[in-house]
């Protein structure tokens, strides 16, 4: 693992996506939270690796197959008898916004030691996310990763990604979410996962509250804010940063939260403010990552599952 080198931890589950409005159609594409912001770290320029546990089988072999194609460092893959992880996503509604059937009982996705606890020397950032790195063995492994990261100086960022069908009721869930929150020095969060978490108060009422529970070395921790059609917005130590998300034709919006995840870390890595550094990024550095983020991720929106561009086709 080289100097620099961001560590993605996450699941990686093989997506169903139906490619008819009556679900007679669908095609296998490679999926997952941690898997989909490997990729755009990856096709964004950034140094990565990632972490977790991939089944021998033969979607297992693909998601390998990926991660060599892009350059992704997959040293600390676990290797599985256990079959792929698989989500079904329903035909799409207005606007491309999937909904997920997941299916993890007895998968890679459950495997006990499948996620690593400490952290190899060379990682300058840890990026943990969505219900891989929030519950069961996964999440378990991963807070003591976080936790390993940090004492090691490097910067920890962390999506909450709500997937409700499985994450335990809701007080529990926000009670493991908020523990990985605390730790972090990026959180990214969409509109809807805030209305879930805290169903009565406002956005900047949870956000308020989150910098409360902080324990980033870097200020405030900055919290990222995903909205939609109408673009995103950080909230950290310089006050509120917006950006607005360029118009597009939407096929569906699958990755489109860990492609942006991906944009903002690859830009301030780009500009060597990731790790110790992340106390140095100004404002304008922020704006600039947030809107590279908001471009990146609507591209993605125009093609099918989650398929980031190329750094070289995108204009920072």
């Amino acid at each position: 693992m080289t100097q620099g080198t961001i560590l993605v931890t996450g699941e990686a589950i093989g997506d169903f996506i139906p490619r008819d409005g009556e679900g007679r159609h669908y095609e296998a594409v490679l999926g997952g939270s941690g898997f989909n912001a490997a990729l755009a770290l990856a096709r964004f320029g950034a140094s990565v690796a990632y972490a977790g546990a991939l089944s021998t089988d033969a979607l297992g072999r693909r998601f390998r197959t990926a991660l060599a194609t892009e350059g992704i460092d997959a040293g600390l893959v676990h290797d599985s008898a256990r079959p792929s992880a698989i989500a079904v996503v329903a035909p799409l509604g207005p606007g491309g916004v999937p909904e997920f059937g997941l299916y993890l009982d007895g998968t890679a996705h459950a495997e006990p030691e499948g996620t690593p606890r400490s952290c190899p020397p060379g990682v300058v950032h840890l990026h943990a996310t969505s219900f891989g790195a929030t519950v069961g063995p996964s999440g378990e492994a991963t807070l003591a990763l976080i936790e390993s990261a940090k004492a090691q100086g490097a910067s920890i960022s962390y999506d909450v990604n709500i997937r409700a069908s499985v994450l335990p009721e809701r007080a529990l869930a926000t009670a493991l979410i908020e523990q990985r929150i605390a730790l972090a020095d990026i959180v990214k969060v969409s509109l809807d996962d805030l209305a879930w978490l805290h169903p009565d108060w406002s956005a900047e009422t949870v956000v308020a509250h989150w910098h409360g529970l902080g324990a980033s070395r870097f200020g405030a921790t900055c919290v990222l804010v995903t909205r939609g059609v109408q673009g995103a917005s950080c909230h950290g130590a310089d006050g509120l940063i917006e950006s607005a998300a360029p118009s597009v034709v939407v096929t569906d919006t699958v990755g489109a939260g860990d492609t942006f995840i991906g944009g903002v870390l690859s830009v301030l890595a780009g500009r060597g403010l990731l790790g110790q550094n992340l106390a140095l990024a100004t404002r304008s550095d922020l704006q600039a990552a947030l809107a590279f983020a908001c471009d990146v991720a609507a591209d993605s929106c125009t093609r099918p599952g989650c398929d980031p561009p190329r750094r070289s086709a995108v204009e920072v």
